[in-house]
């Protein structure tokens, strides 16, 4: 893990006690973490001498702007990576990704069901920096399905590859992500298989997912299981800014399709809106008109951004 990571999480916690007066119960708490975990870091992090007469945060960690995000949209969590200005997209997904393996590791718990929406090269990334822990959860559920011919092959490995990590079960969802129509998503909805998985969605505790913008990825548009053009028109004249599991937002976060028009098996937007932790991994410039509609929808508890995007945001 990181060494930047670690010194994220404790810059967060002791600004939170030294700087704002929060209680190690609050913290614990507001951060999901034990207290005694709270209590550790605030030692270490006087003996490292992270805390002094005031917090002194290391130049690659941001917690004005990180506090700046999260009183913009009301957000309870914002976790921003230092990448440089010109980083490739790789660079950002690794850096977004090793931050989201520590949250998860630092916040793991037996009871939690954890979601992720498995066609995404960030939480890839995540779960290539996962050290394999322990203390076993209740188990991984694949929130969307696989996208194009290998799709449901590359979902069930990754997803079968974080329960591996995580020591738990794996629940798969056997089918693409985009059927043909609505109704042919209706009717693979009805089958036992899918319908055992869909109704699990309710009881994610955690999900981990990516933000998608309108304008497709190359892996996406040419996989085979996306929309066509008139699709994609319709999508941008409803002024649709981006995705969350393939389900589309405006700027103002409300769905841009009804249900009756929407062929996609994955959780649906009011069921990520009700889920008690989201975390989004997202990075890009190109994204900051997506992220910036997801958290004006109020889907996001944790957003993990890189620095450039992040300074965006507050724009």
């Amino acid at each position: 893990m990181a060494k930047q990571d670690e010194q994220r999480l404790m810059v967060k916690i002791a600004t939170l006690y030294y700087a704002e007066g929060m209680k190690q119960s609050a913290i614990a708490e507001s951060l999901k973490l034990s207290q005694s975990f709270v209590s550790r870091i605030l030692n270490r992090s006087v003996k490292e001498g992270v805390v002094k007469i005031s917090v002194v945060p290391p130049a690659n960690v941001f917690p004005d702007l990180e506090k700046a995000i999260e009183q913009t949209y009301n957000l309870p969590q914002a976790i921003v990576v230092d990448v440089p200005d010109n980083a490739s997209a790789l660079q950002i997904k690794q850096a977004i990704g090793s931050a989201a393996a520590h949250y998860l590791e630092t916040r793991l718990r037996s009871d939690e069901l954890i979601g992720i929406s498995s066609w995404s090269g960030t939480i890839r990334a995540m779960v290539d920096a996962l050290h394999p822990l322990n203390a076993s959860c209740k188990g991984v559920i694949q929130l969307l399905g696989g996208v194009g011919a290998n799709g449901n092959v590359q979902a069930t490995i990754l997803t079968q590859n974080l329960a591996a990590l995580l020591n738990c079960p794996a629940w798969l969802l056997p089918s693409q992500s985009i059927e043909h129509s609505v109704s042919d998503r209706q009717r693979l909805s009805a089958n036992v298989e899918v319908a055992e998985v869909l109704r699990k969605f309710d009881e994610v505790s955690l999900a981990i997912v990516g933000i998608g913008d309108l304008e497709p990825s190359a892996l996406l548009r040419n996989s085979g299981n996306y929309y066509d053009e008139n699709m994609l028109r319709t999508l941008a004249g409803r002024g649709a800014v981006g995705d969350i599991c393939l389900h589309y937002f405006d700027a103002t976060g409300e769905p841009v399709l009804r249900a009756d028009e929407d062929p996609v098996i994955g959780m649906e937007l009011a069921q990520v809106k009700q889920c008690p932790q989201v975390v989004a991994l997202a990075g890009g410039k190109d994204k900051a008109h997506a992220i910036r509609g997801a958290l004006r929808g109020g889907y996001v508890k944790v957003l993990i951004v890189d620095y450039p995007t992040a300074r965006l945001l507050l724009d």
